[in-house]
Protein backbone atom coordinates (compact mmCIF):
# COMPACT_ATOMS: atom_id res chain seq x y z
CA UNK A 1 0.00 0.00 0.00
CA UNK A 2 1.33 3.48 -1.12
CA UNK A 3 0.35 7.23 -0.68
CA UNK A 4 0.78 10.17 -2.66
CA UNK A 5 -0.04 13.37 -0.58
CA UNK A 6 0.60 16.78 -2.26
CA UNK A 7 0.74 19.62 0.37
CA UNK A 8 1.20 22.93 -1.78
CA UNK A 9 5.32 22.78 -3.28
CA UNK A 10 5.61 19.53 -0.81
CA UNK A 11 4.79 16.20 -1.40
CA UNK A 12 4.51 13.37 1.20
CA UNK A 13 4.56 9.48 0.83
CA UNK A 14 3.91 6.77 2.65
CA UNK A 15 4.77 3.51 1.64
CA UNK A 16 4.10 -0.46 3.42
CA UNK A 17 5.99 -2.18 0.64
CA UNK A 18 6.88 -6.04 0.67
CA UNK A 19 9.25 -6.19 -2.66
CA UNK A 20 9.75 -3.32 -5.01
CA UNK A 21 12.65 -2.57 -7.26
CA UNK A 22 12.58 1.17 -8.30
CA UNK A 23 14.03 2.26 -12.10
CA UNK A 24 17.21 4.17 -11.98
CA UNK A 25 15.99 7.69 -11.33
CA UNK A 26 16.22 10.97 -9.46
CA UNK A 27 14.52 13.85 -8.37
CA UNK A 28 14.08 17.91 -8.80
CA UNK A 29 13.97 18.69 -4.91
CA UNK A 30 15.25 17.39 -2.07
CA UNK A 31 14.33 13.99 -0.71
CA UNK A 32 13.77 12.84 3.14
CA UNK A 33 13.48 9.38 3.82
CA UNK A 34 12.88 7.62 6.97
CA UNK A 35 12.18 4.13 7.75
CA UNK A 36 9.94 3.01 10.40
CA UNK A 37 9.91 -0.88 9.89
CA UNK A 38 11.92 -2.76 7.45
CA UNK A 39 15.18 -1.74 5.52
CA UNK A 40 15.71 -0.38 1.73
CA UNK A 41 18.32 -0.79 -0.37
CA UNK A 42 20.10 2.45 -2.33
CA UNK A 43 21.87 2.40 -5.33
CA UNK A 44 24.12 5.08 -6.44
CA UNK A 45 26.75 5.22 -9.00
CA UNK A 46 29.24 5.26 -6.27
CA UNK A 47 28.34 3.11 -3.68
CA UNK A 48 25.38 0.82 -2.14
CA UNK A 49 24.07 1.90 1.29
CA UNK A 50 20.97 0.05 3.41
CA UNK A 51 18.75 2.27 5.65
CA UNK A 52 17.54 -0.22 8.46
CA UNK A 53 14.70 0.42 10.53
CA UNK A 54 14.86 4.13 12.78
CA UNK A 55 17.44 5.00 9.94
CA UNK A 56 17.36 7.82 7.81
CA UNK A 57 18.75 9.27 4.10
CA UNK A 58 18.55 12.71 2.02
CA UNK A 59 19.14 12.95 -1.09
CA UNK A 60 20.22 15.78 -3.28
CA UNK A 61 18.73 17.43 -5.71
CA UNK A 62 19.48 14.86 -9.52
CA UNK A 63 21.40 13.02 -7.66
CA UNK A 64 21.30 9.06 -9.18
CA UNK A 65 19.84 6.39 -7.78
CA UNK A 66 17.77 3.39 -7.23
CA UNK A 67 16.07 1.44 -4.19
CA UNK A 68 15.49 -1.76 -3.71
CA UNK A 69 12.83 -2.95 -1.35
CA UNK A 70 13.19 -7.29 -0.26
CA UNK A 71 11.05 -7.76 2.72
CA UNK A 72 7.90 -5.96 4.23
CA UNK A 73 9.32 -2.46 5.18
CA UNK A 74 6.84 0.64 6.11
CA UNK A 75 8.59 3.81 5.27
CA UNK A 76 7.83 7.77 4.49
CA UNK A 77 9.79 10.10 2.22
CA UNK A 78 8.94 14.04 2.15
CA UNK A 79 10.09 15.96 -1.45
CA UNK A 80 11.22 19.25 -0.28
CA UNK A 81 12.04 22.17 -3.18
CA UNK A 82 15.63 23.62 -2.85
CA UNK A 83 14.30 27.01 -1.92
CA UNK A 84 13.43 25.70 1.47
CA UNK A 85 17.25 24.68 2.57
CA UNK A 86 19.77 27.98 3.05
CA UNK A 87 22.52 25.85 2.93
CA UNK A 88 22.97 22.98 -0.36
CA UNK A 89 22.73 19.53 2.19
CA UNK A 90 25.02 16.61 0.20
CA UNK A 91 23.49 12.93 0.39
CA UNK A 92 23.76 12.09 3.69
CA UNK A 93 23.01 8.58 5.53
CA UNK A 94 21.47 9.76 9.02
CA UNK A 95 21.18 7.11 12.29
CA UNK A 96 20.89 9.90 14.57
CA UNK A 97 17.72 9.49 16.70
CA UNK A 98 17.32 13.24 16.92
CA UNK A 99 17.32 13.85 13.29
CA UNK A 100 15.21 10.98 12.56
CA UNK A 101 12.38 11.87 15.18
CA UNK A 102 12.58 16.01 13.58
CA UNK A 103 12.14 14.42 10.46
CA UNK A 104 8.63 12.28 11.31
CA UNK A 105 7.70 15.84 12.97
CA UNK A 106 8.19 17.29 10.04
CA UNK A 107 5.90 15.07 8.32
CA UNK A 108 3.19 15.58 10.30
CA UNK A 109 3.69 19.41 10.53
CA UNK A 110 3.46 18.99 6.41
CA UNK A 111 -0.08 17.10 6.86
CA UNK A 112 -1.30 18.94 9.11
CA UNK A 113 -0.51 21.94 6.57
CA UNK A 114 1.78 24.17 8.29
CA UNK A 115 2.52 27.64 7.24
CA UNK A 116 5.71 27.67 4.92
CA UNK A 117 7.75 29.67 7.67
CA UNK A 118 7.51 27.05 10.51
CA UNK A 119 8.45 24.23 7.79
CA UNK A 120 11.55 26.00 6.69
CA UNK A 121 12.14 26.31 10.52
CA UNK A 122 11.88 23.10 11.61
CA UNK A 123 13.90 22.06 8.50
CA UNK A 124 16.26 24.46 9.56
CA UNK A 125 16.72 22.76 13.02
CA UNK A 126 17.42 19.61 11.19
CA UNK A 127 20.55 20.96 9.66
CA UNK A 128 21.70 22.33 12.17
CA UNK A 129 21.76 18.56 14.10
CA UNK A 130 23.13 17.42 10.48
CA UNK A 131 26.05 19.52 10.67
CA UNK A 132 27.29 18.76 14.51
CA UNK A 133 26.23 15.27 14.42
CA UNK A 134 28.08 12.11 12.72
CA UNK A 135 26.54 11.45 9.00
CA UNK A 136 27.56 9.01 6.38
CA UNK A 137 28.25 11.09 3.24
CA UNK A 138 28.00 9.68 0.04
CA UNK A 139 30.35 10.60 -2.54
CA UNK A 140 30.09 14.21 -4.73
CA UNK A 141 27.33 13.91 -7.14
CA UNK A 142 28.58 15.21 -10.71
CA UNK A 143 25.29 16.83 -11.00
CA UNK A 144 25.54 19.30 -8.12
CA UNK A 145 24.41 22.91 -8.78
CA UNK A 146 23.65 21.60 -12.95
CA UNK A 147 20.54 21.51 -14.39
CA UNK A 148 18.89 18.18 -16.11
CA UNK A 149 20.11 17.98 -19.73
CA UNK A 150 17.14 19.36 -22.16
CA UNK A 151 16.33 17.04 -25.38
CA UNK A 152 13.74 17.10 -27.92
CA UNK A 153 11.79 13.95 -27.09
CA UNK A 154 10.72 13.56 -30.92
CA UNK A 155 14.30 13.12 -32.42
CA UNK A 156 15.88 10.00 -32.30
CA UNK A 157 19.36 8.85 -30.32
CA UNK A 158 20.79 9.24 -33.99
CA UNK A 159 19.38 12.94 -34.76
CA UNK A 160 20.40 14.30 -31.52
CA UNK A 161 23.97 13.32 -31.80
CA UNK A 162 23.97 14.38 -35.19
CA UNK A 163 22.95 18.42 -33.78
CA UNK A 164 25.39 17.46 -31.31
CA UNK A 165 27.90 17.14 -34.39
CA UNK A 166 29.07 13.57 -32.30
CA UNK A 167 28.96 10.14 -33.57
CA UNK A 168 26.19 8.03 -31.86
CA UNK A 169 28.64 6.27 -29.18
CA UNK A 170 30.33 9.29 -28.27
CA UNK A 171 27.25 10.98 -27.71
CA UNK A 172 25.60 8.11 -25.67
CA UNK A 173 28.41 7.86 -23.83
CA UNK A 174 28.73 11.02 -22.71
CA UNK A 175 25.43 12.34 -21.93
CA UNK A 176 25.26 8.86 -19.36
CA UNK A 177 28.51 10.16 -17.80
CA UNK A 178 27.02 13.79 -17.41
CA UNK A 179 23.47 13.15 -16.85
CA UNK A 180 23.69 9.61 -15.12
CA UNK A 181 21.17 8.02 -16.96
CA UNK A 182 20.83 6.72 -20.56
CA UNK A 183 18.88 9.07 -23.18
CA UNK A 184 16.23 6.07 -22.83
CA UNK A 185 16.15 6.30 -19.02
CA UNK A 186 15.85 9.72 -18.97
CA UNK A 187 12.60 9.98 -21.33
CA UNK A 188 11.37 7.33 -19.55
CA UNK A 189 11.89 9.19 -16.38
CA UNK A 190 10.10 12.02 -17.80
CA UNK A 191 6.87 10.52 -18.91
CA UNK A 192 6.20 8.72 -15.51
CA UNK A 193 6.52 12.01 -14.13
CA UNK A 194 4.33 14.19 -16.68
CA UNK A 195 1.86 11.09 -16.45
CA UNK A 196 1.75 11.53 -12.54
CA UNK A 197 1.33 15.40 -13.45
CA UNK A 198 -1.51 14.26 -15.97
CA UNK A 199 -3.45 12.35 -13.26
CA UNK A 200 -3.23 14.81 -10.63
CA UNK A 201 -5.37 16.88 -12.98
CA UNK A 202 -7.86 14.44 -13.06
CA UNK A 203 -7.30 12.80 -16.64
CA UNK A 204 -7.87 9.23 -17.38
CA UNK A 205 -4.84 6.97 -16.97
CA UNK A 206 -5.94 5.63 -20.83
CA UNK A 207 -6.26 9.11 -22.18
CA UNK A 208 -2.30 9.74 -20.34
CA UNK A 209 -0.92 6.51 -21.90
CA UNK A 210 -2.12 8.12 -25.50
CA UNK A 211 -1.27 11.42 -24.91
CA UNK A 212 2.42 10.95 -23.77
CA UNK A 213 2.89 8.03 -26.74
CA UNK A 214 2.94 4.79 -24.31
CA UNK A 215 2.90 1.64 -26.53
CA UNK A 216 -0.20 0.44 -24.66
CA UNK A 217 -2.00 0.73 -21.82
CA UNK A 218 -0.64 -2.25 -20.02
CA UNK A 219 3.15 -1.10 -20.94
CA UNK A 220 1.63 2.42 -19.17
CA UNK A 221 0.92 0.59 -16.54
CA UNK A 222 3.83 -1.47 -15.64
CA UNK A 223 6.03 1.37 -15.88
CA UNK A 224 4.19 3.91 -13.61
CA UNK A 225 3.99 0.89 -11.28
CA UNK A 226 7.74 0.46 -11.52
CA UNK A 227 8.39 3.97 -11.24
CA UNK A 228 5.70 4.82 -8.33
CA UNK A 229 5.07 1.58 -6.68
CA UNK A 230 1.67 1.72 -7.44
CA UNK A 231 -0.86 1.73 -10.14
CA UNK A 232 -2.06 4.72 -12.32
CA UNK A 233 -5.72 3.62 -10.95
CA UNK A 234 -4.95 3.78 -7.30
CA UNK A 235 -2.54 6.91 -7.88
CA UNK A 236 -5.59 8.43 -9.27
Amino acid sequence: MVNYIKYSDIEIFEGKVSKHKYPWHFHNCYTLIFVEKGSVKYEFKEKSIKIDEAEAIIIEPLKVHRNTISRYTAYKAIFIPREYLEKYIFTLKVTNTNVVDSLADLFKKVKLNYDKNEIKKVISEICEILINSQVEKIADSSLINHEVPKIKHDLSIKELAEEAHLSKFHFQRKFKKNCGLTIGQLKLQEKAMAAKALLEKGKLSTDVAYELGFFDQSHFIRYFKKMWATTPRNFK
